[in-house]
Order: structure tokens, then sequence, then C-alpha cells
């Protein structure tokens, strides 16, 4: 049997003010992470409800409040990175500046592509 990492992850509800317009996203956003995650993993599982949260913007300073979905998937280890990948391009998708990711407790946050060309 397979040993299956618990990775959660949270995408707030509306873009990143600061980065983009803070607006709700559409619904095909919404289904275009379904899709990518029935896709590479097969499934995933959605919280009903939304988590609260809050934290400090490393570009202005200021205490920001938002409301996430958290999604869990579980996979091998050896596919963390197609998962990081699948979160760096969710980070345009839905205007963020990073995403929370938790694998088996530990957490990072994942970042949009860099366009340095250096």
């Amino acid at each position: 049997m397979n040993t299956l990492l618990e990775c959660s992850f949270l995408i707030p509800v509306r873009r990143d003010a600061n980065q983009s317009d803070g607006q709700k996203h559409d619904a095909s956003a919404w289904q275009w992470l379904k899709s990518e995650l029935f896709a590479l993993f097969e499934g995933a599982t959605r919280d009903a409800g939304l988590h609260d949260g809050f934290y400090k913007d490393p570009d202005t300073g200021q205490q920001i409040a938002d409301k996430s979905y958290r999604y869990r998937v579980a996979i091998p280890e050896s596919r963390l990175d197609e998962l990081r990948q699948l979160l760096t391009i969710a980070c345009l998708i839905f205007g963020q500046k990073c995403i929370y990711l938790s694998v088996a407790g530990k957490v990072e946050f994942i970042e949009p592509p860099s366009h340095d060309t250096s």
C-alpha cells in the first residue's frame, strides 16, 4: 500500500486587492481548479464552509482579513512538485501573491511564477 500525504491549501474567495481588483472569482476559475485537481490527482475535497483568516500583507504591512475555501488532496510524496506547480499557476488565475499550502502539517507559501529572466 502506498503511503499518501494529506495536503491542504487555502484559496481566498476574492482576488488580492493590492495585487488585483479584490473581486470575487468567476465560476470558471473554480471550475479550472476542480478540473485540474481531478486530472492530476483524481479527486480532492473542498470544505463546505469558508475559513476566516487574517495576515500581514508583506507589501503594505497592513492586516488583511479574508475568507477562503480549504481543499485537501492525498498524494504520494513523489507528486508534491506537481501540486506546487498547480498552485503556482493558481496564484495567477486567482490573483494571489501566494497560496498557503500545508503538507502533513508543514506549511509553505506558494508564489506565482517569477518573471525574472536573469
